[in-house]
């Protein structure tokens, strides 16, 4: 997929998308306005990803899993943050993971990095193959949540660690996403939906986004600043 491919569509013309075309494709972006969109989503979501992979604490040489990569143009941000980290990712969207491929095709080809397209309750990898595993703004579009923890809780070792970044219903409620099947949950119902699929010593802080310029995003997303649940959790 050539790089012309990938930048066929504006931001510019994202902006001017109706609500009921763009926010159908958050959960799995596809085709031309799919990447658009995933470029987006990358760039008005780089300060919760940043705080998120912080309190992952990734230290050298330890094996990280995302789940809902998107266009993976943090990766190199994450391997940047301990010597020797390997990045696994998955996402539903087999347009972003060609476009994830194609922006890391360095990083892919060195064996740094595997990206594949798969549902958090089907992740083409062995049990307990990861020391960490991340996800981020993705819970809103699992059917079951639960079933999508205890997938996660199978791909980590013994004591691993998760962190979710989610919006708060709060923030959510400024925005249409109930219209289109967005599933906010609550803080305690993401503490009880990891005790139960088999994580322990769970806390959950919360994060405000820094403003972002009105202009730069899509009428839907620039209520800004949003605000997150960060919650960390250990493998039991």
């Amino acid at each position: 997929m050539s790089q012309t491919t990938l930048s066929s569509r504006s931001g510019i013309e994202v902006a001017s998308l109706d609500e009921s075309i763009l926010l159908p494709q958050l959960g799995c972006p596809a085709g031309s306005i799919g990447i658009a969109v995933g470029d987006m989503l990358g760039h008005s979501n780089r300060a919760v990803i940043e705080a998120a992979f912080e309190l992952l604490d990734l230290r050298m040489h330890e094996q990280v899993l995302e789940v809902g990569l998107g266009n993976g143009a943090h990766i190199p941000f994450v391997l940047t943050q301990a010597p020797g980290v390997m990045y696994s990712g998955v996402d539903l969207s087999p347009t972003m993971i060609a476009v994830a491929r194609c922006r890391n095709a360095t990083l892919v080809r060195e064996g740094r990095v595997l990206l594949e397209t798969a549902d958090v309750v089907a992740m083409p990898f062995s049990t307990a193959s990861f020391d960490k595993a991340i996800t981020i703004n993705c819970t809103y579009f699992w059917p079951d949540l639960t079933a999508g923890l205890k997938a996660i809780r199978r791909m980590l070792r013994q004591d691993g660690t998760l962190v979710i970044a989610a919006i708060t219903p709060e923030s959510a409620a400024e925005m249409p996403f109930a219209v289109f099947g967005f599933a906010v949950h609550d803080a305690a119902t993401l503490e009880a939906a990891c005790i139960v699929a088999g994580f322990e010593r769970v806390s959950v802080g919360r994060f405000v986004e820094p403003s972002l310029d009105p202009l730069a995003d899509p009428p839907a997303l620039r209520d800004a600043p949003r605000e997150f649940y960060l919650l960390r959790a250990s493998a039991a």
